[in-house]
């Protein structure tokens, strides 16, 4: 019964980099439900333009920025301890966060290691597209599982750091990101550097399920398309933090990182 709670409470953090919202965060690279995850995001976006030779000249930057660096490592320090204030600042919002949530999440997930940021620049000033790799520390699982999340990372006029999560959409009860966002989160995940990063995780994971059956099998259990579990979620457009929506190339056999987090 506990790996079902588990099971369950991971699937609702997962996201498509439609909606940015969940709790933790959490996407386990997963190759299932990738594809129609993609479509979502490419129909949400497609009334929109981005310029691609933009998105290709801005390179994939490893911790290049202290302040994004510290800025995650408090986010995955709040998530482990459940700290719904820490969590509020980290945000920059008042809006409510389920303490049972987060509470029960950080049960789940015991620890975050080995974190490392990869950058790529925002739509505004002193803005960044996070993607946030480390290795997760699940409850009763011996492995580390390797994971890659994204997260939008905005400034306030002070220039402090914050995740932004999109705007609260009342009739979904989650945070969504506006349609040029969309669009250029859907063009970042068809960039090569971006490409290889997932496909470098969605390898280390399967290597890591190959000396691990227990993990092997949390995973399946998550990304099985029979699993009532998921079947209850595929309404969610979420990392990934939802949101994390976003697809890649099947061929790499790798998945959208997003997060996504429902609103309470």
């Amino acid at each position: 019964m506990k790996t079902s709670r588990s099971k369950l409470i991971l699937i609702i953090l997962l996201s498509i980099v439609v909606i940015a919202a969940a709790i933790a965060g959490v996407v386990l690279s997963m190759k299932n439900k990738s594809e129609e995850k993609q479509t979502s995001a490419v129909k949400a976006s497609e009334s929109v333009v981005v310029n691609e030779d933009e998105v290709s000249k801005d390179r994939l930057l490893k911790d290049k920025y202290p302040e994004v660096n510290d800025l995650i490592k408090r986010y995955r320090t709040a998530l482990t301890n459940g700290d719904v204030d820490a969590l509020k600042g980290i945000y920059n919002t008042k809006d409510e966060i389920s303490g049972d949530v987060l509470s029960s999440t950080s049960k789940i997930i015991e620890s975050y290691s080995d974190t490392v940021c990869y950058t790529k620049k925002g739509l505004e000033a002193n803005s960044y597209f996070v993607f946030i790799y480390d290795k997760l520390k699940i409850s009763g699982i011996n492995t580390p599982a390797p994971n890659l999340t994204m997260v939008y990372v905005k400034s306030t006029a002070d220039g402090t750091y914050y995740i932004y999560r999109g705007e609260l959409n009342g009739a979904t009860a989650t945070y969504e990101y506006d349609s040029e966002t969309q669009a250029y989160i859907a063009k970042l995940y068809e960039d090569d550097e971006v490409k290889d990063l997932m496909a470098t995780v969605y390898q280390e994971k399967e290597a890591a399920c190959a000396k691990d059956e227990t993990l092997r099998n949390f995973i399946d259990g998550l990304s099985s398309p029979t699993s009532d579990v998921i079947d209850e979620t595929t309404g969610e457009s979420v990392e990934g933090e939802g949101a994390e929506t976003g697809e890649t190339d099947s061929s790499a056999e790798e998945t959208q990182p997003v997060e996504t987090e429902a609103a309470e």
